[in-house]
């Protein structure tokens, strides 16, 4: 009997022989463990591993998992009616039956910080040999293969905040348990209001160590490293990389640095504005441009501080669409509250050259190769292949259709300039309605994740928080 894979064509002839490859290198390296993960809707590795064995089958019919797991918000809830009908419009969903994951033989890699385990990425598929709408790697892949047939590749690279902290060494408690339970105790690495402070850098060494070796052997292209102003708060960025590969790296630099840092007694977070007194928020800038398929930049312009025909079209397309957006590179509720006046993250629709405080920063130079638009209204828990999708969509429409570019904006938070989404549900409300949205990520999955959000939203708005404790505790 045929598996999975023969029966529905899932790999190519290139794709077999890479595949020929993986398999002998994991009888000739005697791997032991072969890890196969996938990204759910928040862009978060789930999977199961095998013993080395069960490669070829892999392979050949996938890995079986739940349904429900891309039904979950946060906190691990279905929060969709999965039990009666195909409520979700999905083959095979109904009473949480099966998803197919297929391996891509494209990203195999061996964890650095494990003897003898390898780690493989998989592609969602349906029981009927379908590729799942809800498969959001799927969804940027769709967005990239749309520019590719116009002889046109996306680029992007990664420049992420985050914070890093020592952990408390303290048993599991009680209070720890539960969906999603009490975060873990950690203490501060540094004070912090040091920016590139390079005493500081010192005194971070250990953690950069560990993060440059992790992405040097996962073959993450890292940049540089640095220290933000924030306490315990680095940055760092990676090369610009073709297509979705760029939501590959995040995916699983986010993944690998939680694994290798918290065996050495750290906790890195990639929470925009985490709760402890003095913390800065963290942002994700995500730089962007279009190259032909020759690699050649089609944003470096012929003089410098212009804007090249695709470029400017592309970029009216970001402004145009910038609040349907948005709930793609924000998608959390304290991703809202890094949005403030002056505080070089933005709270409006605009655009400038080499301007900080702009949603949209255009750095396009004469003769310069790496001339990009970078978006600065991200923040690092978004979905990697949404936030990368958003924007492939948005600035392919803008080649499509050619609206009309506003000017630059000299004071970015000028109050004649419209404002983004000011909270979750805002955004929410904003991309659940809006037509290009729906048609772009597809109906299915917008149905699916704005549930998911939704569910996200009243399970904060049902939670009494600290603020009206102090507020109203005493007053009243």
């Amino acid at each position: 009997m045929t598996g999975f894979a023969t029966r529905y064509g899932i790999y190519s002839a290139e794709q077999r022989e890479k595949i020929a490859g993986i398999i002998k290198q994991v009888r000739t390296d005697k791997i032991e463990t072969v890890r196969i993960g996938f990204a759910d809707q928040h862009g978060i590795i789930r999977g199961k591993s095998f013993t080395a064995e069960q490669i070829e089958t892999l392979f050949e019919s996938g890995m079986t998992a739940p349904s429900s797991l891309l039904l979950k918000d946060l906190s691990h809830r279905t929060v969709m009616p999965v039990w009666a009908n195909e409520t979700t419009g999905l083959a095979g969903m109904a009473g949480i039956g099966d998803i197919i994951l297929m391996p891509d033989p494209d990203r195999f890699k061996l964890l650095p910080w494990l003897d003898n385990t390898a780690w493989i990425q998989a592609d969602i598929y349906h029981k009927d040999g379908s590729a799942s709408p809800l498969d959001t790697r799927g969804i940027a892949r769709r967005a990239a293969t749309a520019m590719a047939g116009q002889k046109l590749a996306f680029h992007a690279g990664l420049e992420i905040e985050a914070h890093v902290y020592q952990m408390v060494d303290t048993p599991i408690t009680a209070d720890q348990i539960g969906p999603p339970g009490a975060p873990p105790e950690v203490t501060l690495m540094n004070k912090g209001y040091a920016l590139l402070t390079e005493h500081y850098a010192d005194v971070m060494e250990p953690i950069a160590t560990i993060i440059q070796t992790t992405c040097r052997d996962l073959d993450i292209p890292l940049r540089s490293l640095e220290i933000e102003f924030g306490p315990s708060q680095i940055e760092f960025t990676c090369a610009a990389r073709p297509g979705i590969a760029a939501g590959d790296d995040m995916v699983l630099l986010r993944s690998a640095l939680r694994q290798v840092l918290a065996r050495r007694g750290y906790h890195i977070s990639f929470m925009c504005r985490p709760a402890i007194d003095g913390s800065f928020a963290s942002g994700w800038h995500l730089h962007q441009s279009v190259s032909d398929l020759s690699g050649a930049n089609l944003f470096t312009p012929a003089s410098d501080d212009t804007l090249t025909p695709l470029a400017r079209n592309w970029l009216a397309g970001l402004i145009a669409h910038a609040p349907a957006m948005t709930l793609f590179a924000v998608p959390t509720i304290t991703g809202y509250k890094r949005y403030k006046a002056h505080s070089l993250a933005p709270e409006r629709v605009s655009w400038n050259h080499d301007g900080r405080g702009a949603l949209l920063r255009v750095l396009c130079n004469e003769g310069n190769r790496a001339s990009r638009i970078e978006n600065r209204g991200g923040e690092p828990a978004a979905n990697p292949y949404l936030y990368l999708a958003s924007q492939m969509f948005a600035g392919f429409d803008g080649m499509r259709c050619q609206p009309d570019l506003p000017p630059a904006s000299p004071d970015a938070y000028a109050t004649d300039l419209a404002k983004l989404p000011a909270t979750l549900d805002d955004a929410l409300q904003i991309a659940a309605t809006d037509t290009f949205v729906r048609k772009s990520f597809g109906e299915i999955f917008i149905d699916s994740y704005t549930a998911i959000k939704r569910a996200e939203i009243d399970r904060f708005q049902s939670q009494v928080t600290d603020w009206e404790q102090a507020e109203y505790f005493a007053a009243f």
